[in-house]
């Protein structure tokens, strides 16, 4: 038979533990939605109607996963895009002759990773070459755009692989597109995009993101 004493030090106990318990609950309540809710966001954002946005480029509707294919580079080594998983990457597609367009959305590439300072590591710069007919003329070119990879034709599948980038039956040659760090194509520019616009996407998007 329980005492009085014993009978209050179960009743202090029990009321402790309800205390903690409480305590626990609330704790997961704060740190455990906002992660939960951004979550669904992330993974739902398709389904959700936002009204109006205010970013520049043309969000991808639904957003289209890359394919995890071998690819080739410029130096003929093998490579896939998701070794690149955690980083934004912003690419192009375009001749090997590289003309006015072309050279402009080098240009672009390289000063819009520039332009997000310190974050800059976490943008990856790919550019798909549709043929190899003037190779070495884009190799030259190269010398002015270092840390980018660079895929050429290796099968008869690549350019059904570059047609995911098309958008509405618009030409692929020349735009700039942007994959999230999940391997998923969101994001795109035409040709011509103002790229002061573009960086405050990609520095909204750099802000949001917690995955890359």
């Amino acid at each position: 038979m329980m005492t009085d004493n014993a009978m209050m030090n179960e009743s202090n106990k029990q009321a402790a533990d309800n205390k903690n318990n409480i305590t626990l609950w609330v704790m997961v309540l704060l740190f455990g939605l906002p992660y939960v809710a951004a979550t669904y966001f992330y993974f739902n954002r398709d389904e959700i109607d936002l009204g109006s946005t205010s970013n520049y480029g043309t969000i991808i509707t639904p957003a289209r996963p890359i394919p995890d294919v071998e690819l080739t580079r410029l130096d003929n080594s093998n490579f896939k895009l998701s070794s690149l998983r955690g980083t934004w990457v912003l690419l192009s597609i375009g001749s090997s002759e590289c003309e006015k367009d072309c050279l402009e959305n080098l240009y672009k590439i390289r000063q819009l990773r520039k332009a997000v300072g310190q974050d800059y590591k976490r943008i990856s710069k790919v550019y798909f070459l549709q043929d190899t007919n003037y190779i070495n003329r884009f190799e030259k070119l190269l010398t002015e755009y270092p840390d980018m990879d660079v895929f050429v034709p290796s099968n008869e599948k690549y350019q059904k692989y570059l047609s995911i980038f098309s958008y509405k039956g618009s030409e692929i040659k020349d735009g700039i597109y942007i994959i999230d760090p999940l391997g998923n194509y969101m994001m795109m520019y035409p040709k011509g995009s103002d790229p002061s616009k573009m960086v405050k996407d990609i520095e909204r998007l750099l802000k949001i993101s917690k995955i890359g």
